[in-house]
């Protein structure tokens, strides 16, 4: 939870009034990429922040005033990410919600702190990329997820000994998963056998098939959106490759699983939520059912709509309103003094228990404890592949960091 403490403090700095209160909307920003290569991301992260955004507006707003959200498409690309959000602070945005990638977050966080603009991200898995004060995620990045997915996967298969990696290039989080694959693989004795690297918008993948084939591994490591990761294992599936497969958190979101189909036979990811029901967790299990709900009812997306990391979209909105509603915003309150409500409340949170329970490290990352997924391609929905008592919990070292 955030510290109530350091709040108050920060709201007591601050010429506020809470009297008088109007409904003016409070903008909230958000950067997704609404149409071309990314844009079942967009619906799959929009729903959960408009369910927010209707759960805080239903019950009353921010002390009366509600929240509004404006949605600019950036295409998943960084450079359209950036313009976006100068647009965004431009335009009276108290805070940026996003971008999604790790390439987009890696050039708006220190932007954020140059322009005094509070951006917070959901998602995103190149580490060492936020920066506090004013730039925060909740997501964590990848060298906390893969070597804990990496070494529940080593758990379930001890025999996997040789691997082969395989990551996309052109992503920021993509050439560091490359390096945390190995890391963590070598870490767990394995031998890495192979490297073979791609590029986002790769649509042959006829010779990175060969060359993983050729090294013979027992398992490949993989990294890459859902788009290239999906044309990679139909085309080791076309080869004959039938061995096990571990991909980071890239695939866990989204529209892989629903599309994957038999290529996906032995596919392993790594994450922290999802479609199954938790045994004494009402408040996940809600969400879960209003939230396949909503997106059955408002959007095209595959059914069932893999829920994944949603519920962390769903937290930011609830971060920022509890922020907002502890600093007394009222209708007086200006665009620039709730950005340093913000500001100051990203400083001072250092557990954020919402629908999911959040340790914030000194880096401005999140850490969830990652748990190794499997690919159910029956019901095109992931399942934990450990039951909750084999489970790993002690988190990667970095999460100390």
């Amino acid at each position: 939870m955030i510290d109530r403490r350091s709040l108050i403090g920060a709201a007591a700095a601050l010429p506020l009034f809470s009297h008088a209160q109007s409904n003016a909307p409070i903008r909230l920003g958000t950067i997704l990429p609404v149409t071309g290569f990314g844009a079942s991301y967009a619906t799959l992260y929009r729903t959960a922040l408009e369910l927010a955004i209707n759960d805080i507006n239903s019950s009353g707003g921010i002390n009366g005033r509600p929240f509004e959200l404006t949605v600019e498409d950036d295409q998943f690309q960084a450079t359209q990410s950036v313009m976006l959000f100068r647009k965004l602070q431009s335009n009276n945005a108290v805070t940026v919600l996003g971008p999604l990638s790790g390439t987009s977050w890696e050039s708006v966080a220190p932007l954020a702190n140059q322009m005094k603009m509070p951006a917070l991200c959901w998602t995103a898995l190149k580490s060492g990329v936020s920066a506090r004060p004013y730039a925060l995620r909740i997501h964590p990045p990848n060298d906390t997820m893969i070597p804990e997915g990496l070494a529940e996967f080593k758990k379930l298969y001890p025999q996997v000994m040789r691997v082969a990696v395989a990551g996309d290039e052109q992503q920021a989080s993509g050439l560091e998963a490359i390096e945390q694959f190995s890391r963590a693989a070598k870490e767990l004795g394995m031998t890495v056998v192979a490297t073979t690297e791609f590029q986002t918008r790769t649509t042959d993948f006829s010779s990175v098939a060969i060359k993983i084939r050729a090294s013979n591994p027992d398992a490949l490591l993989s990294n890459g959106l859902n788009a290239p990761t999906l044309g990679l294992l139909k085309e080791l599936e076309t080869q004959g490759f039938d061995k096990l497969i571990f991909c980071d958190a890239s695939v866990w979101a989204g529209g892989f699983i629903q599309a994957v189909g038999s290529a996906g036979k032995n596919v392993h990811s790594v994450g922290f939520s999802t479609n199954e029901t938790r045994i004494g967790d009402a408040k996940y299990n809600s969400y879960v059912e209003r939230y396949l709900k909503r997106s059955a009812e408002t959007t095209t997306m595959p059914q069932p709509a893999n829920v994944c990391n949603t519920s962390l979209a769903y937290d930011a909105v609830m971060m920022v309103a509890e922020i907002l509603r502890k600093g007394s915003v009222g209708s007086n309150t200006s665009v620039d003094q709730m950005r340093e409500l913000i500001k100051n409340g990203f400083a001072s949170v250092q557990r954020w228990d919402g629908i999911n329970k959040v340790s914030m490290r000194k880096s401005g990352d999140g850490h969830i404890q990652g748990h190794l997924l499997k690919a159910d391609i029956q019901q095109k929905i992931w399942r934990f592949a450990l039951p909750p008592n084999q489970r790993l919990e002690k988190p990667a070292a970095a999460a100390a960091t």
